[in-house]
């Protein structure tokens, strides 16, 4: 790391200290700055406050002890002299402010990111599962229609109808409005369904002549979700250090989620 030059005035103020500080002093007050001005903390500077610390803090530790000229004489009173001290005092001041809003900042985040750990395991156990249920064989078992439905729609000022039929096991099944004509509700049918979630695919009569697929669900029209929320996760867990992204790859994770919600209940 390079360092800066600087005598041993501005190392001393910079870490806030008197002239005369004893090397514990000096040890004290920047493993305090170099914790508070840490690059990984304080990210405004691109850590140029940290190696103006670092910097000050290895002239004092070869240089504990203030020249001979600072401690027999007064304070000159030219006054380029003072506005130099006075602007240095005030930068300090703006650098100590936001560094003390940046780690309110971390500290809050760190505190938001905890509670959500529980609720990103959730989020990826259950798109797991769903990818599992995906490619897993899918179960056939015969039903009956008990009753359909009509779903209203509106798109665009147009009314769209679709329909939703309960079956005997408690399941139902979405399809479209074309689809009507293919069903009869004296003849059974035979659902295709995945294995974990039981989400429908098609309902096909039993000589094979008939096929209904389901209008939409968690597999058919929006199974994109399912990969699109895993990246997201494990882009969160892994990739991803900056706290406003982590928090925004987050909150987009979760809508997914409930919609994904959505479509199981």
């Amino acid at each position: 790391m390079a360092r800066l030059k600087l005598n041993y005035s501005e190392s001393i103020a910079i870490l806030g200290l008197n002239p005369g500080a004893s090397p514990e002093q000096i040890k004290n007050a920047y493993r305090k700055l170099a914790k508070q001005y840490h690059p990984d903390v304080y990210q405004l500077d691109e850590g140029e406050r940290f190696k103006e610390i670092s910097s000050a803090y290895y002239f004092l530790k070869k240089h504990p002890e203030p020249p001979i000229q600072n401690q027999n004489q007064a304070h000159s009173s030219n006054p380029s002299s003072d506005y130099e001290q006075k602007r240095r005092a005030y930068h300090r001041r703006q650098r100590e402010k936001k560094a003390h809003e940046a780690n309110q900042n971390a500290e809050m985040f760190k505190w938001l990111f905890v509670r959500f750990r529980l609720f990103v395991f959730i989020i990826l156990i259950f798109n797991c599962l769903l990818a599992i249920d995906y490619f897993l064989p899918s179960v056939s078992e015969e039903v009956k229609i008990t009753k359909i439905i009509t779903i209203k729609t509106i798109s665009k000022a147009k009314m769209i109808y679709s329909y939703k039929a309960l079956l005997n096991n408690g399941m139902t099944f979405r399809f479209r409005k074309d689809e009507m004509d293919k069903v009869d509700l004296n003849n059974p049918f035979i659902l295709n369904r995945t294995t974990i979630f039981k989400e429908g695919r098609f309902l096909e009569s039993k000589n094979g002549e008939v096929k209904i697929y389901i209008d939409y669900g968690l597999f058919r029209v929006f199974g994109g979700l399912i990969p699109l929320n895993i990246l997201l996760l494990i882009t969160y867990l892994f990739f991803v250090k900056n706290n406003d992204y982590r928090l925004t790859l987050f909150l987009v994770a979760l809508i997914v989620f409930i919609f994904q919600l959505f479509l199981v209940f």
